[in-house]
């Protein structure tokens, strides 16, 4: 079993009200913080009900706006102090909570709903970011009229509706975390043809390819079979795990395919910037009499991030300064520029033995960084990053940022890292698989 990636690319969309409109991650953040700041300005209000409804609304807004949110050393009167005070406690809380590790459920129902309004809708209920690449590749971004009723529905039963509807495909492999709307045939299949897509809890599985070979001078056969496994981008998963033992495969006539266990990885990590895998199941070719797969089962697991918590450090300028939650700790080294890179060395401690720690240990890095100034301005990471260090329950880290403005004493560090992980059952069975 092998795993491959698409390529790279450079857009993110931001879907908004009327239009699809492409955006650069930096607009997309000034949308969230113009909207914080506005509900700061009415935290302060002679009125009690617009303060209500400006906490509750930031709260409902969840825990990405923390970083947003003004200090409470800054220049705010005493009531505006409390109420972000409160935010911060409750939305604190909440980023320990468990992520939501089964399917979002999505209903959105009407006539004429415009398509850009149907993935607005999308994107607020469930978290998960989507870009319109259709005029970056040449497509005609058209922005028509569904009729939907979609009630109930796990993320991606909705999404496949929606783009059916739209004669929009999607594509998983655009390289910055979102799923990206294409136009063309829905589901990227065959003018005329349906594909092969089954749905398991957050996850999407589409069966890609099936090829058969035989070595004519042997009569031994081999069988690769494609699937590609995309998850809701929100999960951020670390490990996808496909163990031989959970493959069952059997043809129409009832015959055992088996699986090519010697050229099989049991397990890869995971990286946020593509939401799906392809994965390549190796089996033994089936008998020439068989035309089918009427049975294909797979039983795996995937590891994610259940909870979070979130690190703030005021200055980059820091040296060896530690901050610490419960039994995580991150530690802000020191910073250094080298013409149009800025270094920034991090050591996390975890619990030594705890599967955490265990994940990591493993290389399966996947927190968020990000610098941000006071006023809540943030430069997103994008030059990578290298694992310098492994020490009992210590990691440590250097991540690059490239051709940041300012200096570095303009911004500080924020932090975000699993404080927990778990594994998720991924199961599924395709029926009635044509053979080549």
């Amino acid at each position: 079993m092998t795993f491959r990636r698409g390529a790279f690319s450079t857009v993110l969309a931001l879907v908004c009200s009327g239009s699809l409109v492409s955006l650069a991650p930096a607009q997309v953040s000034d949308a969230l913080r113009d909207r914080v700041g506005q509900l700061v300005v009415k935290l302060g209000s002679d009125k009690k009900e617009v303060r209500d409804e400006a906490e509750k609304a930031l709260v409902e807004l969840g825990p990405k706006v923390l970083p947003l949110l003004p200090e409470t050393s800054a220049k705010l009167d005493d009531e505006t102090k409390l109420r972000v005070a409160k935010v911060r406690e409750t939305l604190g809380t909440a980023k320990e909570a468990e992520t939501n590790l089964g399917a979002t459920k999505i209903t959105i129902q009407g006539k004429g709903i415009r398509l850009s309004e149907a993935i607005q809708k999308l994107q607020s209920l469930s978290g998960n970011t989507i870009s319109d690449l259709r005029e970056a590749n040449g497509g005609e971004a058209a922005n028509p009229s569904l009729d939907l009723d979609i009630k109930d529905l796990p993320f991606f039963e909705a999404l496949d509706q929606i783009a059916a509807k739209g004669a929009l495909s999607i594509n998983f492999f655009n390289g910055d975390g979102s799923i990206a709307l294409m136009a063309g045939a829905p589901g990227g299949a065959m003018p005329g043809t349906k594909p092969m897509v089954l749905y398991s809890g957050p996850f999407r599985i589409q069966f890609k390819e099936l090829t058969v070979s035989r070595d004519f001078s042997t009569a031994a056969g081999t069988a690769i079979a494609v699937l590609e496994v995309a998850w809701e981008p929100r999960l951020r998963p670390m490990l996808l795990a496909i163990k031989s033992e959970g493959l069952t495969i059997v043809d129409d006539r009832g015959k055992s395919v088996a699986s090519m266990i010697s050229e099989q990885t049991d397990d890869t990590a995971l990286r946020p910037e593509n939401p799906a895998s392809e994965v390549n199941l190796n089996l033994q070719a089936p008998e020439r009499a068989a035309k089918e797969f009427a049975s294909l089962k797979v039983k795996g697991e995937v590891t994610v991030p259940a909870s979070q918590k979130l690190f703030k450090f005021k200055s980059l300028n820091a040296k060896s300064e530690t901050m610490k939650q419960g039994d995580i700790s991150v530690t802000l080294e020191s910073t250094s520029v080298e013409e149009q890179v800025w270094k920034v060395s991090v050591v996390i401690a975890y619990p030594p033995g705890g599967p955490a720690f265990e994940s990591y240990r493993q290389g399966l890095f996947n927190n968020r960084l990000w610098l941000q100034k006071p006023d809540g301005t943030k430069f997103e990471h994008n030059g990578g990053f290298n694992n310098t260090g492994s020490d009992g329950g210590k990691l440590s880290f250097e991540y690059l940022f490239v051709d940041v403005p300012g200096k570095p004493a303009d911004y500080g560090l924020v932090y975000e890292t699993p404080s927990k992980v778990i594994a998720i059952p991924l199961e599924f069975e395709f029926k009635k698989v044509p053979l080549p």
